[in-house]
C-alpha cells in the first residue's frame, strides 16, 4: 500500500508498505480522507518535535520513521479477533489517541497519537484499536468525517468555557480550530461570538461563515470590543498561540470570565496575574478531546459545521506541494488529502 513516511525535517517520502492486518481488538480501515494539522506542519518544517526518532514512545513502543496523519475517515475492511460490535463496510471517523490501559478518565492528557507516535492515516489502510472507531451518522459524509477530529478539539475548548445561551464569547485566531470553536460556541447557543483575526482574507472568510470579526491591529480594536460587550466577554478562547492574543483575551474578559487556551504556544508568555486576581478571572487549558467524538458527530449530523469556503481537498500524491507548502504560506485554511474519496 502507499504511505507518506516521515523521516525527519523536510523529509517525507511516498513509499510502498505491506498491507497491515488487524490483531486482536483492532480494526482495519481503508482511509478515504486525511486532514492536515498544524502539528504536521511543525513536524515537517521545524521538527522532529513530537515524533520520537530514536527512543520508542513508552505507550506505543514505536519510534520514527512513521506514517503521518491523524485526522481521518474511512471504511472498515477487516476486524480483529474480539471485535464483534462492528461490521465490514461501515463508514467511520477515527479518534487517533492511543489510550494508556486503565486510564480512560484522563486519556487525552499526556496521550500518544497515531501519526506521531504510531503509524498514522496518510496511507491506503490503517489499523487502530477498537476504541478509536466511531461510525458515521448516515447523513455525515466521509469528507465531513475527516473533520471530526479537529472539530472535537474545538468542541472541547468551547465546552471548557462553560458558556451557553445569553452569554458572549471572543475567539482569537481564525484558523481551523478557531473556526471550529466559534461554530461549537454557536451550537451551544452562545448569543454573540466575535472572532479576532489580523489577516484581512481570513476575516472576509469568517464574515462569509456568519461571524462578526475584529482586527487586533486596528487602533479602534478596544472600542470595537466595548461596543459588543461593554462589561467584557463572558468567555474567551485562545486559538492563535500568540502572547498578544493571550493578553488581549484576559483583558477582554468580564469579571469572573473564563479564558480557554487551546493553541500551542512555542514561546514563553508573560502575563500580569493581577488581571486575573482583581476580577476573579480564570484561565483553563484545553488539551485535545476526551469522549467528545459522539457529541461532535451528532452536531455534524445536525448541520452545525458548514465547510463551504474554508475546507478544500487535494490529491494524495500532491501532499507536499499542494498541502504542506501551501498551508505554510497561509494560502489555505483547511486541507483534506484525498486517499480513496467517496
Amino acid at each position: 500500500m502507499r504511505a507518506w513516511i516521515y523521516h525527519g525535517n523536510t523529509d517525507i517520502r511516498l513509499e510502498e508498505l505491506p498491507e497491515p492486518q488487524p490483531g486482536p481488538g483492532e480494526v482495519a480501515v481503508r482511509i478515504a480522507y486525511n486532514g492536515l494539522c498544524g502539528s504536521d506542519l511543525h513536524e515537517y518544517f521545524d521538527g522532529p518535535m513530537f515524533i520520537p526518532m530514536q527512543q520508542p514512545n513508552p505507550v506505543t513502543g514505536h519510534h520514527g520513521p512513521v506514517t503521518l496523519g491523524h485526522e481521518a475517515s474511512g471504511t472498515i475492511t477487516a476486524l480483529g479477533d474480539g471485535v464483534e460490535d462492528l461490521e465490514v463496510g461501515t463508514r467511520v471517523a477515527i479518534e487517533p489517541i492511543v489510550r494508556t490501559p486503565g486510564d480512560d478518565a484522563h486519556y487525552n492528557i499526556g496521550a500518544a497519537f497515531y501519526g506521531l507516535m504510531k503509524p498514522g492515516f496518510l496511507a491506503d489502510t490503517a489499523v487502530v484499536g477498537r476504541k478509536s472507531i466511531h461510525p458515521l451518522p448516515t447523513n455525515v459524509s466521509l469528507r465531513q468525517g475527516a473533520l471530526t477530529e479537529p472539530l472535537s478539539v474545538a468542541w472541547h475548548a468551547a465546552a471548557k468555557t462553560g458558556l451557553g445561551q445569553g452569554q458572549t464569547a471572543i475567539v482569537f485566531g481564525g484558523g481551523p480550530i478557531g473556526i471550529g470553536t466559534a461554530l461549537s460556541l454557536r451550537a451551544r447557543n452562545v448569543d454573540h461570538v466575535l472572532m479576532v483575526e489580523p489577516a484581512a482574507r481570513r476575516r472576509t472568510l469568517l464574515a462569509d461563515i456568519g461571524f462578526d470579526t475584529a482586527d487586533p491591529t486596528d487602533p479602534d480594536f478596544p472600542r470595537r470590543l466595548a461596543e459588543i460587550a461593554p462589561h467584557g466577554f463572558d468567555g474567551a478562547v485562545d486559538s492563535a498561540g500568540a502572547g498578544a492574543a493571550l493578553t488581549a483575551g484576559i483583558n477582554a474578559l468580564a469579571p469572573q470570565g473564563v479564558l480557554a487556551i487551546v493553541a500551542i504556544h512555542t514561546k514563553l508568555v508573560t502575563i500580569d496575574p493581577n488581571l486575573l486576581l482583581a476580577a476573579e478571572r480564570t484561565i483553563v487549558g484545553s488539551m485535545g478531546y476526551r469522549d467528545d467524538f459522539p457529541a461532535v458527530l451528532a452536531a455534524q449530523a445536525a448541520g452545525a459545521f458548514p465547510t463551504d469556503g474554508w475546507v478544500e481537498t487535494i490529491p494524495f500524491d500532491n501532499l507536499i506541494d499542494d498541502g504542506l507548502n501551501r498551508l505554510h504560506r497561509s494560502e489555505a485554511v483547511k486541507i483534506l488529502v484525498e486517499v480513496a474519496p467517496e
